[in-house]
């Protein structure tokens, strides 16, 4: 055998190359994607490296502003943003001509989202003045992140980096002046329902804004865009959404990893594992205000635009319209190039399809499908939240079992009965079959683009290209294919009694066809260079040297670059989905997300599958009993992957001596919380013993999740003096923790006033509906896009920038409402988790299970109430 002839055989379309090239290309991608999503990002050890930013400086920032949890209605919040303030204005110093500073004390607002809020905003905002001549013209760029931080986490990610970062940004464009006015937002209060950057649209510097960046923390590493808080993938609300609405474009950039951690304790500083996750959105960050300065005036106007990296290394970035277009041709132009190449192919007798083989794709791709989407419904039954912590050992399973089922029905078809037209015309119909799926595919994707303005289905593109480059290559082998007689006749010998193939199975032929393709191109210099089936015609391809590569470039146009989007994809659904089903998300749809793209990455080995190594299927064989096993069995939650814990303690003013006078209330999953959470607290199991515990569902937030209310130890929110700790509940309740007044004006007005000791934040909740709302010193209108609906809202949310204010409040109501009585209750929140201050959050956080990690529940750890009437 000459050295041609063996590189040929090493590249034939048999078992031995399509393993090696099938376990070579899925093992670097399915390996270099995990490890790029897992691993730290690099970060650049030289100052000269760093872009000219400043990672230490940044370090020291994110070190200073989370020492410790600083939501709004915290003394902390005071501390951290005077810290801030200093930053910035050391940064401003000897730029006063062009570096602005508004320390914005002044901008209050007044909006409705399912209630009505009254916000006062402390926000502080830096514009740096364009270079260019005509730079108040262009439109300016805003960066923003807030700095406040939930009551229970220290928040080194949500959002201590992005404050960071942005720090880093400002002090980057003080030195290095850009071509447009870039304004930076470091706002307040956005944990609490997006306050701060409703307060930003009150300032005069709003109206300047034409683009923007957010800076956002939805977990801890990993980096997610808009697309997934506007379809609810993640259950985050992020200041994105008011500037969107606000008829600004731009970008969300969000952290997503580990979201298990998220609000928790765990989101701190020492639990980053190191400066990767800042430095990768410092750089992030950068690139992209660059890319809005650079920008020509007006293009950022357009649609939002589709975007998605490469293995960490490039970002590529297309216009939804750009898209939109492709789409189009695509859909419009592809049909016709298949089609003229069939019409050649029948015009010089070469369409060697028979009405065998059709229907071997479609059953085998279908048994596939709705075998991994069984697997996936069978965890989310009997091993709801296995997901949570062990994602990769249930994507391992859901990949194997698609491709075993692929596998099994293929290469029994093949064996059975080998298709008639030859391995070629086989590939060609599997490739045509997918191409037709993908081209309907490519419909959907386009009228999703086009009409939801969402460019997230964007692999349907490329795997819709790849698919037709391959069926295009596949049609065009058949120019060279001839019908052969058999395969003895074609080596010129005389068939005998002993050709007969061996055909000891479907799965038990791999030695025996490697061996024998071996012996037959040893035979003669007329050998056949390709393997044929010895008992019956087939079309082989008549030139080896066009023959030999053919199939390996098909494989690689339709599996590599689309397997590699949809590896990443799904990596990033993955990640970001699992752990949020401690936020109340359906276990269902996360587990029929991760099936659907499990197949979506085996899929493109159809035409390839039944030459596959039976060795390795049966080692696949034994992965996905392990797995399966591991996935039934195993404990969902973990201290890496800790079950989230919602706490609220309230406290009912009027209670009597048979009510709870307050009342601890715990939201977890169901089954978990009431069996191994509520018993771990004292309180907890005092309650259970005493038959004082109450479960169901919660009364309002946290949908799809379970609630526990039991009488815990009372609070010290507000003590006057250190001495005073423990008596503002008890028999000498101090009656100033909260004062109020309702007056009744006219048949349809009132007048309420309220005021809590050492907080900032009070509500107003009404029996019935009201439909507008004056607070002395805000403004006399609701914001724009952000209406009262016409059933008017029962709950009034008022937040102050300054300590132990008393709210003024006129209310209205319908006319046509002329009741007796206007009843509800006046209440206020805390939310510090200062020693002493909250011994049941204590207990909770003191005895609770190591796979476990608490998180507020609502604004306020603690809320008091009383009622009132008018």
């Amino acid at each position: 055998m000459t050295f041609i002839q063996r590189v040929v055989d090493f590249f034939s379309f048999s078992t031995r190359p399509v393993t090696v090239l099938t376990l070579a290309t899925y093992a670097a991608i399915l390996i270099a994607s995990i490890w790029i999503h897992e691993g730290n990002p690099h970060v650049p050890s030289k100052p000269s490296k760093q872009l000219g930013l400043d990672l230490d400086a940044a370090w020291n920032d994110l070190e200073h502003i989370t020492t410790y949890p600083h939501p709004y209605n915290s003394h902390q919040n005071d501390v951290v943003r005077a810290y801030i303030l200093a930053r910035v204005k050391a940064m401003g110093k000897r730029r006063e001509s062009y570096f602005h500073i508004s320390d914005d004390n002044i901008s209050n607002g007044t909006y409705a989202a399912g209630q009505l809020i009254y916000f006062e905003g402390n926000n502080i905002l830096v514009k740096i003045d364009g270079s260019d001549y005509d730079a108040d013209q262009k439109g300016g760029i805003l960066v923003s992140a807030h700095f406040d931080s939930v009551s229970t986490a220290p928040g080194a990610t949500d959002n201590g980096m992005g404050t960071a970062t942005t720090l880093s940004l400002i002090d980057y464009f003080a030195k290095n002046r850009p071509s447009r006015n870039i304004i930076f937002n470091l706002n307040n209060g956005e944990e609490d329902w997006l306050n701060g950057a409703h307060a930003f649209l009150e300032h005069p510097w709003a109206s300047l804004v034409s683009v923007f960046l957010n800076l956002e923390g939805a977990g801890n590493g990993g980096l997610v865009t808009e697309h997934a808080f506007k379809r609810r993938v993640v259950r985050s609300g992020t200041d994105f959404e008011v500037y969107d609405k606000a008829g600004m474009k731009g970008l969300d950039l969000a952290f997503y990893r580990q979201r298990a951690r998220y609000h928790t304790k765990y989101d701190s500083v020492p639990a980053l594992g190191g400066q990767g996750s800042l430095w990768s959105m410092m750089a992030a960050g950068l690139q992209a205000t660059q890319a809005l300065d650079a920008a020509k005036p007006g293009s950022e106007g357009g649609d939002q635009p589709v975007y998605f990296d490469l293995f960490g290394a490039t970002m590529i970035v297309l216009e939804q319209n750009t898209m939109f277009i492709l789409n189009v041709v695509a859909l419009a132009v592809g049909p016709l190039i298949v089609a003229a190449i069939l019409v050649l192919l029948r015009g010089k007798g070469k369409l060697v399809w028979s009405t065998e083989g059709w229907f071997r794709f479609p059953l085998a791709s279908i048994a596939a499908a709705a075998s991994t989407i069984g697997l996936a419904n069978l965890y989310s039954k009997f091993s709801t939240y296995i997901i949570y912590s062990s994602s990769y050992s249930v994507l391992a399973s859901l990949l194997i079992t698609f491709y075993l089922i692929l596998y099994a029905i293929l290469r029994t078809l093949n064996w059975y009965k080998p298709p008639s037209g030859g391995q070629p015309a086989q590939r060609a119909i599997v490739f045509l079959q997918t191409y037709f799926f993908w081209w309907s595919f490519l419909i959907l994707d386009t009228v999703v683009l086009k009409v939801l303005q969402v460019g997230g289905l964007y692999f349907v593109t490329f795997y819709h290209a790849g698919t037709l480059a391959a069926l295009v290559v596949s049609l065009l082998e058949m120019l060279w294919v001839v019908k052969g007689q058999s395969a003895a006749s074609i080596n010129g010998e005389e068939p005998t009694e002993e050709e007969e193939p061996r055909r000891s199975g479907p799965f038990g032929d791999d030695e025996a066809e490697t061996h024998e393709e071996a012996e037959v191109s040893e035979a003669t210099e007329r050998t056949s260079l390709l393997p044929k089936h010895a008992d019956r015609d087939e079309w082989i391809i008549e030139d080896h040297r066009l023959a030999t590569p053919l199939w390996g470039i098909e494989f690689l146009l339709a599996a590599g670059f689309p397997i590699i989007l949809t590896t990443q994809i799904a990596l990033l659904l993955l990640t970001s989905m699992s752990q949020t089903l401690a936020d109340g998300n359906k276990p269902l749809s996360v587990y029929l997300i991760v099936a659907i793209f499990s197949s979506l990455i085996i899929l493109p080995l159809a035409p390839f599958i039944h030459k596959i190594h039976r060795v390795f299927s049966l080692v696949l064989v034994f992965i996905l009993i392990a797995t399966v096993a591991y996935n039934m069995l195993a404990f969902p939650f973990s201290l890496y992957s800790p079950l989230k814990v919602y706490f609220q303690q309230t406290v009912d003013l009027d209670a009597n001596g048979i009510e709870p006078h307050n009342v601890v209330e715990l939201v977890a999953l169901q089954g978990y919380l009431e069996r191994y959470i509520v018993p771990s607290t004292p309180s907890g199991q005092d309650a259970v013993n005493k038959g004082l515990l109450t479960c169901g569902p919660p009364e309002a937030k946290r949908a799809g999740l379970w609630s526990c209310r039991y009488p815990g130890p009372p609070p010290n929110v507000a003590p006057i003096s250190a001495k005073d700790i423990g008596t503002e509940f008890g028999s000498t309740a101090k009656p100033d923790i909260i004062t109020f007044n309702a007056t009744r004006l006219t048949a349809n007005t009132g007048k309420l006033t309220v005021k809590g000791r050492n907080t900032r934040s009070c509500r107003l909740y009404f029996d019935d509906p009201i439909k507008a709302i004056h607070v002395k010193g805000g403004n006399d209108r609701v914001q724009p896009g952000y209406p009262v609906p016409e059933d008017g809202v029962k709950e009034v949310r008022l937040w102050s920038r300054t300590w132990d204010k008393e709210f003024e409040v006129l209310v209205e109501w319908e006319g046509k409402v002329r009741k007796q009585k206007v009843t509800g209750r006046v209440a206020c929140e805390w939310a510090e988790m200062r020693e002493g201050r909250i011994p049941a959050l204590e207990e909770v956080l003191g005895f609770s299970p190591m796979w476990t990690a608490v998180t507020k529940l609502n604004d306020g750890l603690v809320e008091v109430y009383k009622k009132f009437e008018m």
